[in-house]
């Protein structure tokens, strides 16, 4: 069995009761807020940052984490290398999922934060420049989301 709804069957939401999980600390989700800034935007975010990503998880993902969303975002923590692929994976395969909502939260407080808001505003481009780009994030994200399915399904096949 892979947890309590499957790697490809429901979405896993964080929503839900736990199955087999525990909550998370203060620590871990403070760990959580300054990788995902990292992913987001290349660096950490201010402590009022953190302190409200704290606070929104608390408030948002009040249920436990079923064994394998708990051992996705145990993963992320020590491995930050991992958490583009396992996002690309997430939106293909859970995108409601716990992953992927914590993800959009710290973006959410990113984005909402002067010191960060430039990273989400549109740039102007020409067309070529446009096109390279497309091109080239597109092949990012098949790469990811290749990698990432393979490493989603072993980090959930390990919790188990």
């Amino acid at each position: 069995m892979q947890g309590a709804v499957g790697l490809f069957g429901a979405r896993a939401m964080c929503f839900r009761s736990a199955v087999d999980g525990a909550t998370v600390s203060d620590d871990a989700l403070a760990l959580e807020a300054r990788r995902f800034a990292r992913y987001l935007v290349g660096r950490d975010p201010a402590e009022p940052q953190i302190e409200r990503y704290v606070a929104a998880c608390r408030t948002h993902f009040v249920a436990a984490l079923a064994r394998d969303d708990a051992a996705v975002l145990a993963w992320v923590r020590r491995h930050p290398w991992s958490i583009g692929p396992l996002d690309a994976a997430a939106g293909l395969l859970r995108p409601g999922g716990c992953l992927r909502n914590r993800i959009l939260l710290m973006a959410a407080i990113l984005e909402t934060t002067p010191e960060f808001a430039d990273h989400f505003l549109p740039r102007h481009v020409g067309p070529l420049a446009l096109a390279a780009r497309v091109v080239g994030a597109g092949v990012v994200a098949v790469a990811n989301a290749l990698v990432g399915m393979v490493l989603l399904r072993a980090v959930i096949r390990r919790a188990t």
